[in-house]
C-alpha cells in the first residue's frame, strides 16, 4: 500500500507538469499556412528503432539504432528547449502515460497527445546511426545516419508534415556537386550528431508547427 501511494506521488506532480506544458499555450510564431492554424501544442515522443517496431535487424545493428535513437532524443531536448509550446517526453515518462494501453503507434501516440491536451503529436524512427571512425581530418567510416519523423493532428490522425533525412558524409572528391556542403562543414569529417542536427534544422524548418 505505502510502495503504491510512493509511486501516485510520483506520478501526479509529473503528470501536472504535462498538461501545464500543453494547456493554454499559443504559438510564438503564427502559422504561415491554413492547414497549421489549429496546432498550437505539440508533444514530442521518444524516438523509436526499427527493431522497436519490429522490423528485422542484427545485434550490431540493433546497438547502432539505439544509441542513435538516444543521442537524437537528447538533441530533440535542445532543439525544442526555447520553445514553450512544444514538450519533449523521455521514454521514462512515456511509461507513465502509456499504462496498459494497447495499440497501433500512430493511434497510441494520438491517445498520448489527447490525454494531455496537446493538438499534435511528433514521432520519430532512425533507421541508421553510424558514428564517425577517426577524426575531422581522416576517417575510415564517415557518420552516417537516417531518419523519418511524422507530426501527426491528434483529434483527426491526419499528416500535418512529414520527412525523411538519409545521409553518409562524402569526401569533396566522391562527390564534386557538395562543394558547399563541404565548405559549410569546413571541409572536415563531422560527427553523426552533428550530421543528425543539420537533419533536424533543415526538415523541422520546413514544418511551421516545429520551427520557432
Amino acid at each position: 500500500m505505502k510502495k503504491n501511494l510512493a509511486v501516485t506521488t510520483l506520478i501526479i506532480p509529473f503528470m501536472l507538469i504535462l498538461l501545464a506544458g500543453c494547456l493554454g499555450k499559443t504559438p510564438k510564431n503564427s502559422m504561415v499556412a491554413e492547414s497549421y492554424a489549429d496546432v498550437h501544442t505539440v508533444i514530442v515522443l521518444p524516438v523509436e528503432s526499427l527493431k522497436n517496431i519490429d522490423e528485422p535487424t542484427s545485434q550490431k545493428k540493433a546497438q547502432q539504432l539505439a544509441h542513435g535513437a538516444e543521442t537524437i532524443n537528447r538533441l530533440f531536448f535542445d532543439y525544442f528547449s526555447n520553445m514553450d509550446n512544444i514538450k519533449v517526453i523521455s521514454p521514462e515518462q512515456q511509461k507513465v502515460l502509456t499504462g496498459n494501453y494497447k495499440a497501433g503507434r500512430a493511434e497510441h501516440a494520438r491517445e498520448i497527445a489527447r490525454n494531455l491536451n496537446c493538438d499534435a503529436v511528433l514521432i520519430t524512427t532512425v533507421k541508421r546511426y553510424i558514428d564517425r571512425q577517426g577524426n575531422q581530418y581522416s576517417v575510415s567510416q564517415p557518420a552516417s545516419a537516417a531518419f523519418d519523423f511524422k507530426l501527426l493532428a491528434a483529434k483527426s490522425g491526419r499528416t500535418i508534415c512529414s520527412g525523411s533525412f538519409d545521409e553518409t558524409q562524402k569526401s569533396l572528391s566522391e562527390n564534386l556537386f557538395s562543394l558547399s556542403g563541404a565548405a559549410k562543414r569546413k571541409f572536415k569529417w563531422i560527427t553523426a550528431p552533428d550530421l543528425v542536427t543539420e537533419g533536424i534544422q533543415k526538415h523541422f524548418t520546413t514544418c511551421p508547427p516545429l520551427h520557432q
